[in-house]
């Protein structure tokens, strides 16, 4: 997988010709693989995330016929051909990446670290970023001068959507979560909220309806951490916090000190 960043001003000629550029070939990618279609952080709106596309990579060719200057007035060794031009739910890689890595600091392209690849393909194979691309819509944004109007957007993608909506099959490798523990854990603490203290809802069937978040994550397979001094009883919005947010912990065995956005909670 492959982090490409553009400028507002490249950005047009790589959604609307499905192809990157780059003065140093990448190494070790093959067909198929996904590239993240990155804009830079200084040219983004307030609120905009930079990662808002992909697509798949196909090849990489020296630009022996100056193809990069016809597309953005400059010339770049290597041209970067790909497909499937597609949306997804916009993110931050720094939200949601488990690694040291600074991707901030990656000035064209950069290979995103296997474990941090994972969290990516987690949140892009959500059901929002399966939608393909539409080059003649999404270029306007780009366009010198041009400001975006989101009723025209939104009805055009209205159209484009009329139809039945169609779902890919894929083999996902499941972490295997110890429910009966986590439903006593949700007993025992009356299904309360061990951030903010909300109570939970009840769900149309009756039942209370609460999460719960495992403080080291699973997927770093550390021993242990299945268990209970691991886990905190959530409501949906704190659990988005703990996963999104500002977040720093520490372990105080037993319980925990959760900084959110600045603000301290001590859990015991």
């Amino acid at each position: 997988m492959l982090l490409f960043k553009n400028s507002a001003k490249t950005m047009e000629g790589v959604l609307s010709n499905a192809k990157h550029a780059t003065d140093g070939k990448p190494h070790y990618v093959k067909p198929g693989d996904i590239i993240l279609i990155a804009q830079t952080k200084s040219t983004l709106l307030p609120g905009q995330k930079p990662i808002r596309w992909i697509m798949n990579f196909v090849s990489c060719e020296e630009d022996v016929n100056n193809l990069s200057d016809k597309i953005w007035g400059k010339h770049w060794r290597y041209l970067i051909n790909g497909n499937n031009v597609r949306s997804v739910e916009p993110f931050d890689i720094n939200d949601i990446k488990i690694t040291s890595k600074n991707y901030d600091a990656v000035q064209t392209y950069a290979i995103i670290e296997p474990e941090d690849e994972e969290e990516v393909l987690n949140w892009i194979s959500e059901p929002i970023s399966t939608y393909v691309y539409d080059a003649g819509v999404f270029s306007n944004e780009f366009k010198e001068g041009k400001t975006l109007d989101y009723d025209e957007l939104i009805q055009k993608l209205d159209l484009k959507y009329k139809n039945t909506p169609k779902f890919k099959e894929t083999i996902t490798e499941l972490i295997q979560r110890p429910t009966l523990l986590s439903n006593a854990i949700k007993e025992k603490y009356g299904y309360k909220c061990m951030i903010c203290g909300y109570p939970g809802f009840l769900k149309k069937d009756g039942e209370k309806y609460a999460e719960v978040h495992h403080m080291i994550e699973l997927n770093k397979k550390a021993p242990e951490t299945l268990q209970s001094w691991n886990l905190l009883v959530v409501c949906p919005l704190c659990h988005k916090k703990l996963h999104y947010a500002d977040v720093k912990s520490d372990f105080l065995d037993p319980g925990w000190k959760i900084i959110i956005d600045c603000e301290e909670h001590i859990i015991k």
